[in-house]
């Protein structure tokens, strides 16, 4: 999983402890605090293999400067929180910051957390499936 979608599924208290890492301890200038915004979504026409605008989806963005190195968070909905972490840690992973390799720890950590989490809701909903014998 890359950085930036483990911070989209991450639980809000994993997404805290990594924002709060990084802010206790490096200088952070927020540039953009966490914004509501639209995007317009492409969508691509199997048939004619077009693209087209399947409509707007509804964001939080947010820029940050930590210590000089530039960060962009993005997150579907109202998730002021998660926009500020995922631009915090754009900037100290993508930027190639020195503390990247601790932040990239809490990231696997909450990476085996979501795995886990899928596990359960797959094995939940394979639970439900009906077969239908038909002769």
């Amino acid at each position: 999983m890359d950085y930036s979608e483990i911070v989209a599924e991450a639980s809000l208290p994993g997404v805290r402890r990594i924002a709060d890492a990084i802010l206790g301890q490096l200088d952070v200038k927020v540039i953009k605090p966490p914004t509501p915004g639209m995007v317009m979504v492409r969508h691509a026409d199997p048939l004619e293999n077009t693209l087209f605008l399947l409509g707007e989806a509804y964001v939080t963005e947010c820029e940050v400067d930590v210590e000089g190195l530039l960060g962009y968070g993005c997150t579907l909905g109202a998730g002021e929180e998660r926009a500020l972490c995922a631009a915090l840690v754009d900037a100290v992973i993508g930027g190639g910051h020195a503390m990247g390799p601790d932040i990239v720890r809490y990231l696997e950590e909450e990476e085996r957390d979501i795995q886990e989490r899928w596990s359960t809701e797959a094995a939940t909903a394979a639970s439900t499936r009906v077969s239908f014998d038909v002769r």
